[in-house]
């Protein structure tokens, strides 16, 4: 299936250069991303016979623009529960939606879902970016259900990812590992930052990342944040009054 892409003119510390939105065939759009006027009529004049428009997540730089589309296309709404009112199909996980399959990957959202063609092109939204790495959003995000997913997608071997911000990536499977390296990683660097005596959010970010942009500051210690609640369900860290201890650490 052909997959052609459309940058969203909405660059940023989160997004990258913007979010791509994808156009497969002659009628499938793929996260059309933010409503932006000029970006959803770009998506109109690229793909005038649009018929599904299918979401992974419900974020506002992947979803809003399917209302618009919708609006001026009659195209159906494809996407997982809570990405939006105007939904014509929910979907979770398991269903076939002309010749995709939906994967569910819970993890930087509850509800996040990616697609996959028979030929192996899979269609990450955030939970695989192209460069970078993927925020883990709570509270309903999860960092224990985030590495499943990235482990469930690895046994799927897809051969390429077209991912929702960032670059195309042919490198799948060694995308992949590095993702589930770089999380576990960041796990044992929370574990090392608490075995020296670190008690709280911002007293790991300065230690695992010490020359960080200020802008991205929130960004990680929620990242921590989602690690520790993680390791507190292992039974490998307890919290007591808004600090953070390693078990049988007082």
């Amino acid at each position: 299936m052909i997959a052609r892409d459309l940058l969203a003119p909405n660059p940023g510390p989160f997004t990258l250069t913007g979010t791509r939105t994808y156009l497969l065939g002659d009628s499938i759009v793929i996260d059309p991303g933010p409503a932006i006027d000029s970006h959803v009529e770009a998506i109109r004049a690229a793909m005038p016979r649009i018929k599904t428009i299918l979401i992974t997540h419900r974020h506002a730089d992947h979803a809003p623009a399917a209302q618009p589309l919708k609006r001026a296309t009659g195209a159906r709404i494809v996407a997982p529960r809570g990405v939006g009112d105007d939904v014509d199909q929910i979907i979770s996980g398991g269903e076939i939606i002309d010749g995709l399959q939906v994967i569910a990957t819970p993890g930087h959202t509850s509800e996040h879902v990616c697609f996959l063609t028979a030929e192996g092109d899979l269609f990450s939204g955030d939970t695989i970016l192209g460069e970078g790495t993927t925020q883990v959003f709570l509270p309903d995000g999860d960092m224990a259900d985030y590495i499943r997913s990235l482990h469930a997608i690895r046994d799927l071997e897809p051969r390429r990812i077209y991912p929702g911000h960032g670059p195309t990536r042919d490198d799948a499977g060694a995308l992949i590992d590095q993702y589930i390296a770089h999380r576990l990683q960041r796990e044992q660097q929370v574990l090392d930052a608490l075995a020296g005596g670190a008690r709280d959010l911002q007293e790991m970010r300065r230690r695992i990342y010490p020359t960080l942009d200020p802008r991205l500051h929130h960004g990680a210690e929620e990242q921590i944040h989602a690690h520790l609640i993680k390791l507190r369900d292992e039974g490998r860290v307890r919290e007591s009054g808004g600090a953070y201890f390693l078990i049988g650490v007082r």
